[in-house]
């Protein structure tokens, strides 16, 4: 059982992952499945009671998981160990900074997003600003094409979201890149953020596990599905094991929850 979370109504997301895991199963000799959690929270509890074998995980729900899952590895968007949180505003919203925040209408991904919701949370919070009562009214929308969605049709004033940025540091891509006609300004970046895992629930045998570690190699190396990879992951590059960030945003995630941010 493969576990991820989709929850976007009309994405194409899950005829992609199946190909995969066609290709996937087809390479390891077992049948594989696909799994779809309504949020990141119950594919979490899907990975801890042993119901999902092998899942495609957000940092902070591999944070939580903590000794209930081993890592496979990551795939790299665009070679990058790391990407940031942003807060986004409409091109044309008169919100102009982080301190015009106040009486706003924050979207939201989901309540375990690092990116669209926790680590913004925590930046508000170091700088001063309390995200418990500057906000107007907050809402979760599921996913990043959810939330941009929502903030390009006005449902919502500020959403907080993905970001990718070049050697320079200037941001060029994030969620909203998907979006047509979405045209957004970063008000703020926030970061940087280790990539989502690919794990394994605890007492997954160590052969099968190794079987899904050669057959995502493999994926990596054949141009077919490489593009398939780039279709789900945004990248096509396997790295094994674990990049460094993760103690520094358990860090994060305790020392706010420590602080009643999330409550």
């Amino acid at each position: 059982m493969f576990g991820l979370v989709v929850n976007t109504p009309g994405s194409d997301l899950p005829a992609r992952v199946d190909r995969l895991t066609k290709w996937v199963g087809e390479q390891t000799g077992t049948e594989v499945t696909r799994f779809d959690a309504p949020s990141y929270e119950a594919l979490a509890t899907e990975v801890r009671e042993g119901r999902v074998d092998v899942a495609w995980l957000p940092p902070i729900v591999f944070v939580r998981l903590a000794d209930a899952v081993t890592p496979i590895g990551s795939i790299m968007r665009d070679g990058k160990s790391a990407y940031e949180a942003a807060l986004v505003v409409r091109a044309d919203s008169k919100i102009r900074s982080i301190d015009s925040l106040r009486g706003t209408r924050a979207g939201w991904v989901d309540p375990w997003s690092a990116a669209g919701f926790v680590l913004p949370r925590v930046k508000l919070a170091l700088l001063g600003i309390d995200p418990r009562n500057v906000f107007r009214s907050e809402r979760f929308y599921g996913s990043h094409r959810a939330a941009m969605t929502a903030l390009a049709e006005g449902a919502c004033d500020v959403a907080g979201t993905y970001a990718q940025a070049d050697a320079e540091g200037n941001v060029n891509a994030g969620a909203w890149s998907e979006i047509e006609g979405a045209e957004v300004r970063v008000l703020a970046t926030f970061g940087a953020i280790p990539p989502d895992v690919i794990g394994v629930r605890k007492g997954y045998p160590d052969e099968a596990r190794e079987k899904v570690l050669m057959a995502l190699r493999a994926a990596c190396a054949e141009e077919s599905t490489r593009t398939v990879l780039r279709e789900i992951f945004n990248g096509d590059q396997l790295h094994e094991g674990l990049v460094a960030g993760y103690e520094s945003l358990k860090s994060a995630l305790d020392m706010a929850t420590a602080r009643g941010l999330f409550d």
